[in-house]
């Protein structure tokens, strides 16, 4: 049979049609996809991993070739080609404020527990960019930088799917970290013991040091309460715990936890 011109067309339009039919069905099944929370946990979790990395990647960068400038002069602001790191300073500013940075704590609380006693460098990954943040020398900046960039070398594909999988249920993850804290001596001088009548637990810890305890857990606490990173960092490589209680620093020290009291 010899189709006619008039069916040919008929017939390509009823294909066109099919089609369009499926493109459209595709193209919803996108849509819906996409506006899902879960897609943009996922998005938003790779999306800020991402500027995260870039961001000391460039300060790893401009740290190299401040090492190259003439030391005497590469500390002026005031030159035009000098170099500024505050553009990724920002970057890291901004992922310490937004939502991803609550999986990342999660994240951080569970490699914690699973290490147990064990070293585990996740422990001090905020206390170290905000530590980079804080740091004026651009060469101090780059090592930070490197030391953070070296901690994604454990994250796996896994990992980041799981934190994707997490930030979909915010609320079961601000509840996780909020039940975490305890653990987390870092957290614990601010938060915990913020409001609590006690015979200044802070202040017990300054006692013992200025009494020459040498104790790299009473250490800890010391840094973390004064934001000491070098210290923090000195006391974790002479064997401290982050999972180590107030209670048991008193425990161990209750005389001097009795003399201290007695005092106030």
């Amino acid at each position: 049979m010899i189709l006619g011109t008039s069916d040919i067309i008929a017939l390509v339009s009823a294909v066109v049609a099919v089609v369009a039919l499926f493109v459209s069905l595709y193209a919803a099944h996108v849509t819906r996809q996409v506006a899902t929370s879960g897609f943009q946990s996922a998005e938003r979790v790779k999306s800020d991993t991402a500027n995260l990395v870039v961001a000391l990647r460039g300060i790893m960068i401009k740290a190299a070739l401040y090492t190259t400038d003439d030391p005497k002069t590469r500390d002026d602001e005031q030159r035009a080609d000098s170099i500024d790191i505050r553009p990724e300073k920002a970057a890291i500013q901004s992922f310490l404020t937004s939502s991803t940075a609550i999986a990342y704590y999660d994240f951080a609380a569970k490699r914690s527990k699973k290490a147990g006693e064990k070293e585990e460098e996740w422990r001090i990954f905020f206390l170290t960019l905000v530590t980079l943040l804080r740091t004026d020398n651009t060469y101090s900046a780059g090592v930070q930088a490197a030391k953070l960039e070296k901690m994604f070398d454990t994250v796996s594909e896994e990992d980041l799917k799981g934190m994707s999988s997490g930030l979909g249920d915010l609320v079961g993850s601000i509840k996780r970290i909020l039940h975490n804290r305890g653990d987390d001596v870092l957290l614990y001088v601010f938060v915990d013991n913020a409001g609590k009548k006690r015979a200044s637990f802070e202040d017990f810890v300054a006692f013992l040091r200025a009494q020459g305890i040498n104790d790299p857990d009473v250490d800890l606490f010391w840094s973390s309460a004064n934001n000491d990173m070098s210290l923090a960092e000195d006391a974790l490589k002479r064997g401290a715990k982050v999972s180590t209680k107030a209670g048991e620093i008193k425990s161990r020290y209750k005389a001097l936890w009795q003399k201290f009291s007695a005092e106030q």
